[in-house]
């Protein structure tokens, strides 16, 4: 994961190079927006920790820049000032999070930490957002689903991690019981259910809902999705 380190004050500079380097990030700093806006055209950080009190431009002005310019990277701001209205006007331009200079190294690496986790697990749902399962195609923010015969389909939510929870398992029998679980929680015991949905979504995508082509039955058991 690299980082990227935009602060004029040397010392402090140093200091979170050691301890993120120290953890295996591959850190690079520069002393300002100028060489910051180079470094990132160049090659794009996965985390900036930007000092607010640099000479000439604001860190809150260059945060407000990149965003301008579409660039969707992490952003801690590290500095000196620790009045509650300069961190609440950090967090109100959308930074990720604000740390004040001095810090224990044991924070900083525990914020580093939690943002670039928050950012993994957003980016690995964005990109889940369509899912190709065989001919069909998902479209989880849309709520679509489009068919083998690219009709398009949309579905409730409650509908569409159904389908999406049997088609991540095409092929397989999945159990009434584990689909409940899944869908509704382990508390929830009104098994006939996903025998409803079922018969909804099989209204909703088969071309014959009596002789279902795509969501089978498996007799006693539960269904399985075929997306061919």
């Amino acid at each position: 994961m690299k980082i990227l380190v935009v602060d004029d004050d040397q010392m402090s500079t140093k200091l979170v190079h050691f301890i993120l380097s120290e953890e295996g990030y591959d850190v690079t700093s520069v002393d300002g927006p100028r060489g910051a806006a180079a470094m990132i055209q160049r090659d794009l950080p996965d985390l900036i920790l930007l000092d607010v009190g640099m000479p000439h431009v604001s860190g809150f002005d260059f945060y407000q820049r990149l965003r301008q310019d579409d660039y969707d990277i992490p952003v801690i701001f590290v500095t000196a000032k620790g009045e509650l209205e300069d961190k609440l006007h950090g967090l109100r331009l959308g930074a990720d999070d604000y740390i004040v200079k001095p810090f224990n190294p044991a924070e900083l690496l525990a914020r580093v930490q939690a943002v670039l986790r928050r950012y993994r697990k957003a980016s690995a749902q964005a990109s889940r957002q369509v899912l190709r399962v065989g001919d069909f195609e998902f479209n989880m923010a849309e709520l679509q689903v489009t068919l083998p015969n690219k009709q398009t389909v949309l579905l409730t939510p409650k509908e569409m991690r159904i389908l999406v929870t049997l088609a991540e398992r095409a092929g397989r029998v999945m159990r009434r019981e584990d689909l409940l679980d899944a869908i509704w929680g382990e508390n929830y015991r009104e098994s006939n259910i996903v025998d409803v949905y079922i018969g909804r979504l099989r209204r909703k995508i088969e071309r014959d809902p009596a002789n279902p082509q795509y969501i089978k039955s498996a007799r006693g058991l539960g269904y399985k999705f075929v997306g061919k």
